[in-house]
């Protein structure tokens, strides 16, 4: 079998696509003997230093990987270049999690309000996941709730979700807000879900994950749910990696901006005006004034469109004279 059809490099190629492989593993080759390099087996940092001395488009690139692996594998000789899977909030560098980055994204992101505290929850679950536990996409749209368990500490598969000292920031309650909520965005209870979501009846100054959660979440067949413009799950398709990659920069950028509002929750109190001690003599006054102004303002609204109608008339025939006869 030729590297161009092992199973671990994709279909067989044409003709013109495997002489244009063989003539990327012949440069490599040259340049590995000129420059004192083993092209079989070659190492990691001999690829990379191949790649930066010959640049090329990404597509180019890519072949040159995909025809040294091919001819390594095709050798019996291990994988020179090891994939690693891309992660979307890369691993710090620190044996502990920055969790300062987290914790700034998770404040910043809306908790109520549907349908925007409905996303927001979602994504900073999305968050903790991929930022707190460093899962990578294809562990975290596996997530189920056999996954989770829910105590006195929060546990996703086995690892311990932290707390910090402020609600809004908390890890552990990020994960307990949406699983109050996932239960009836499953089965497509709206009306729960607005209930779940209203700001008067919302607080950010207790943690959420030290009160009692009931066991509706795990009817949700699936945790990390698409969902659409209007705030509808659409269960039985996982969420996609590449919502996972457009949705956790967006949140990162909009936390570090200051772009999202804070949000106000509690009663609302009206604002009270300068009308609310009137008489009824004193009311039916006032409107009588405002009727004036209206009447007042259309007044000269049309008057300003008549004085534009005439401009526009008198710089029609000025061109008109103007123009050559013909």
């Amino acid at each position: 079998m030729t590297p161009q059809t092992s199973p671990k490099l994709g279909p067989k190629l044409g003709p013109d696509s495997e002489a244009l492989l063989e003539a990327h593993w012949g440069r490599f080759v040259a340049w590995c003997e000129a420059a004192g390099h083993a092209s079989l087996p070659a190492t990691a940092a001999t690829i990379e230093q191949f790649l930066t001395l010959f640049p090329g488009s990404a597509s180019t690139q890519r072949l040159r990987r995909r025809t040294i692996r091919a001819h390594h594998l095709e050798a019996g000789l291990p994988d020179p270049i090891p994939t690693v899977e891309a992660r979307v909030w890369p691993r710090p560098e620190a044996p502990t999690p920055d969790q300062t980055a987290v914790g700034e994204v998770l404040a910043a992101i809306p908790k109520y309000r549907y349908p925007i505290g409905l996303r927001g929850r979602r994504d900073a679950f999305l968050i903790v996941l991929l930022g707190v536990l460093h899962l990578t996409r294809e562990q975290a749209r596996t997530i189920t709730p056999a996954d989770v368990a829910v105590t006195s500490i929060v546990r996703i598969r086995g690892q311990v979700v932290p707390s910090s000292d402020e609600p809004a920031s908390c890890a552990a309650c990020a994960v307990t807000r949406w699983l109050r909520i996932v239960g009836p965005v499953w089965t497509g209870f709206r009306g729960d879900v607005i209930r779940l979501l209203d700001p008067t009846k919302g607080t950010l100054d207790r943690h959420d994950c030290e009160q009692p959660i009931s066991r509706e979440w795990r009817r949700a067949e699936q945790l990390l749910l698409p969902l659409d413009v209007y705030g509808w799950a659409r269960t039985g398709i996982t969420l996609s990696g590449r919502s996972m990659t457009s949705i956790i920069p967006s949140r990162r950028a909009a936390a570090a901006d200051g772009s999202t509002p804070k949000e106000v929750l509690g009663t609302v109190a009206r604002r009270p005006s300068r009308f609310d001690e009137l008489t009824l003599q004193e009311t039916y006054a006032e409107l009588g004034e405002t009727d004036a102004a209206v009447d007042a303002a259309v007044a000269r609204m049309k008057a300003l469109y008549d004085d534009a109608t005439g401009l526009g008339r008198a710089l029609n025939h000025a061109t008109a004279a103007t123009l050559p006869d013909r």
